[in-house]
């Protein structure tokens, strides 16, 4: 929908001519041109103006106002920005058609005849209900912004950017940092704050500080200790060998019943996890129980077969003396012959 009818192309065209005339005459611009030069300028505005009429006309609205705005670098008028308004409604830019009507009115001044004025307000009013604010922050500052692929300046903002009201993608960049994007949808008259925050660099680790390792003693296990036991049958060694190899004997079995339960509660339908957690270590504590235990067995019955084959009987000499500890997951056994 065309919201306000364009200029008649021939009446748009003199007029431009004028303005460009006009400006020449009292403007004085920054470098000092030749005739030539200006004229050739203004022709080539007139050019792209033509152009910008013929894509307007075949309903190319995107190269029309690329044509209308370069028209308007050449040879600013406030009349192209009539036009390029226009097209921007129909591309509904709403908001760039709000802010080149505005710009319109405070450009062509007195020269607006008061109909075309009345004209102009009342569709600036009804942009006004289509457009949003977006109050843009970013952390840190000093990113550079862009709303729907469009730089709108370097954080921190001088104002609140002024969108089209629907689906918004506003993006900030940092040198370094991969970009942050937010997606947004505004409604018409909205003011939205959107923030930005790129992530915070990674805090360095302390260097890790080995510990010494340290050696837990061995205690020794009550009632397996034997002392200045006297020379003959080391009845005392035997009798600890034979109790460790009864508790060999019986946490195997246990290991082996508890392995077997682990076994059926993970082939049972509804088991938690929890449940097969505390099997799990219950099976391996007997397990290492029983190594243990058997270790220690072993160690035992090679200290009483040593005492038994290499000792004679005597009252004199004091007999051995020896220590057999266990403790979790480790035996000790310490003594003198």
């Amino acid at each position: 929908m065309n919201p306000i009818t364009m200029c008649h192309p021939k009446r748009l065209a003199l007029l431009l001519l004028v303005a460009m005339a006009a400006g020449t005459a009292s403007a004085a611009p920054p470098a000092r041109k030749t005739p030539s030069a200006r004229t050739q300028q203004m022709e080539e505005a007139q050019r792209r103006y033509e152009r910008g009429k013929e894509f307007y006309e075949e309903s190319d609205f995107r190269a029309a106002l690329v044509e209308f705005q370069r028209a308007y670098e050449l040879a600013p008028s406030y009349k192209l920005l009539y036009s390029i308004a226009q097209v921007q409604y129909q591309l509904q830019d709403y908001a760039g058609a709000l802010r080149s009507f505005q710009q319109y009115l405070e450009e062509g001044q007195a020269e607006i005849t008061a109909q075309r004025r009345d004209e102009v307000q009342r569709e600036v009013d009804r942009l006004r209900s289509r457009v949003a604010t977006l109050d843009i922050v970013t952390r840190p500052v000093g990113a550079t912004v862009s709303v729907d692929d469009q730089p709108v300046g370097r954080t921190p903002l001088s104002e609140p950017v002024l969108v089209s009201a629907g689906r918004r993608k506003v993006t900030a960049e940092l040198p370094g940092e991969p970009p942050v994007t937010r997606v947004v949808d505004v409604a018409g008259m909205d003011t939205v704050k959107v923030q930005l925050d790129f992530a915070p660099p990674p805090t360095p680790k302390p260097a890790a500080v080995a510990k010494p390792e340290t050696t837990a003693p061995v205690s020794p296990t009550p009632g397996l200790t034997a002392r200045a036991e006297p020379r003959g049958f080391p009845w005392k060694m035997w009798t600890a060998t034979g109790a460790l190899a009864v508790g060999a004997g019986v946490t195997a079995i246990m290991a082996s019943s508890a392995s077997s339960d682990l076994k059926k509660q993970r082939d049972t339908f509804g088991v938690t996890r929890a449940q097969l957690d505390d099997a799990s270590s219950k099976a391996k504590t007997l397990a290492l129980t029983s190594d243990v235990l058997t270790g220690a067995t072993v160690v035992a019955a090679g200290i009483s077969a040593y005492l038994t084959f290499t000792r004679g009987p005597s009252d004199a000499a004091p007999g051995p003396s020896v220590s057999l500890g266990v403790g979790p997951g480790s035996v000790g056994v310490a003594g003198a012959f």
